[in-house]
């Protein structure tokens, strides 16, 4: 058995489902997303396909170009995929090139008195919805019955970090999202765990959180020295690789995307980072410990989800709230567990509110994405953060929401614990029964 079949019964859900079957709920998903994409906009937008603009026009040295002018950039499958994006689109949209350099300007008229307004913005989005659907063809897999993939289906169709990040701010958190989603499914296919250190390394070469994942990969699909040997190199050398090539290219500026962790080196001078790691190692530790109890025929679905989960939360701990995006990582792993345990279903709303809490603090990030609808209107519309900075000592508010996060996480990651002992636990007891 992979999930419990409970029943979900939060604003009773089964009235909700039986209005609308699986494909009506999945074409409801596309159409909300539909919805968004051509009518808000965010500079990170613009970060995501400068770098490959660069690109796209045979500059190979882009990440030189980017670093020299102190332009954020990602790494480099992000830069091939949304530079081939971008010419394909140039290709078959004469004005798209002249509106990619309207981007940087997200407060001029230069961008929002352009007649493709809502037609790029809409085409630069649309790449997004072929990991999404994904992320749900690979998540039905992991699903028992019709029942689980309705209720999955439902809960990321009106997913509002999901829609809010991907189609509305327009950051791709998404795409290395959907490898992690294929890895999971992956590591429990016999003669296809290959595919799942590939996936590790694809989603690594879009952001690199997902490379964290690789050991707990290798654990659940390497029982021999040989096969975890065999099964790194697929998850190691394709990173090593096109990291490689970039760094012939473009020297120490294709290593700088890594210097978001360089927070690490002072591990030894900040107590708090010492607490941090502590925690996310020993997280990590009694995950792996639990996971060599097991025999691989007897691993699911429901057990490795939560491995993932937890090490997603683990993760998140050391992230700062505000960057909404970054919660679009953990959360088809957070949809995925309110299936298995329907009780935690308040919880992760709670959860969604105070991830929204933390975020939305600027005008751009708030009501200021709908700009392209009317800049001079939204614009001018108040952030969170003009609300509680006026109410509350912003830095108390800001503290008290990321502490907020931390201990609602922590319980998750217990509960996860617990889970994981009981059903061993149950195992064992079952196994010495005569």
């Amino acid at each position: 058995m992979l999930f419990s079949d409970l029943p979900m019964n939060t604003f009773n859900i089964q009235t909700i489902t039986g209005r609308f079957n699986i494909k009506q709920w999945f074409l409801i998903s596309l159409l909300l997303r539909l919805i968004v994409m051509p009518f808000t906009v965010h500079g990170d937008l613009f970060f995501v396909y400068n770098t490959p603009h660069i690109f796209s026009h045979g500059e190979w040295n882009a990440y030189q170009i980017a670093s020299e002018n102190f332009s954020p950039y990602y790494p480099p499958f992000a830069l091939i995929f949304f530079s081939s994006v971008q010419i394909a689109f140039r290709f078959i949209f004469p004005g798209f090139e002249e509106f990619t350099h309207s981007l940087r300007f997200l407060s001029s008229s230069d961008l929002y008195e352009s007649e493709h307004l809502f037609t790029f913005l809409f085409l630069m989005k649309l790449p997004y919805l072929l990991f999404d659907t994904l992320i749900i063809l690979t998540c039905w897999k992991m699903l028992p019955n019709d029942k689980s993939k309705l209720n999955f289906t439902i809960f990321w169709a009106v997913n509002p970090v999901v829609i809010y990040s991907t189609y509305m701010f327009g950051q791709f958190d998404l795409i290395p999202s959907s490898f992690v989603i294929l890895a999971c499914y992956f590591s429990l296919q016999r003669g296809k765990e290959h595919y799942a250190c590939l996936s590790i390394a694809a989603g690594c070469l879009f952001k690199i959180f997902p490379i964290v994942f690789l050991p707990i990969v290798l654990l659940i699909s390497a029982r021999r020295v040989k096969d975890f040997i065999r099964l790194s190199l697929y998850g190691i050398f394709p990173v090593l690789f096109f990291y490689g090539v970039f760094y012939a290219i473009s020297g120490e500026a294709a290593l700088k995307l890594f210097s978001v962790f360089s927070y690490n080196t002072k591990m030894f001078i900040d107590y708090k980072i010492v607490i941090l790691r502590f925690c996310q190692g020993t997280v990590y530790l009694l995950l792996c410990a639990h996971l060599r109890l097991y025999k691989r025929e007897q691993m699911n679905y429901t057990i490795i989800i939560q491995y993932f989960l937890a090490i997603y939360i683990a993760v998140h701990w050391g992230l700062e709230l505000g960057f909404t995006q970054y919660l679009a990582w953990m959360n088809p792993f957070l949809v995925l567990f309110v299936q298995q345990h329907p009780k935690w279903e308040k919880k992760y709303y709670f959860l969604i509110l105070i991830i929204f809490l933390g975020g939305l603090k600027s005008r751009t990030s708030a009501l200021g994405v709908f700009a392209p609808i009317n800049p001079d209107l939204f614009l001018s519309f108040p952030s969170l953060k003009d609300f509680t900075g006026f109410i509350f000592n912003q830095k108390i508010y800001d503290y008290s929401v990321g502490i907020s996060f931390k201990i609602i996480t922590a319980l998750w990651v217990l509960s996860i614990l617990k889970y994981l002992h009981e059903a061993k636990y149950k195992e064992i007891l079952k196994n010495r029964t005569p």
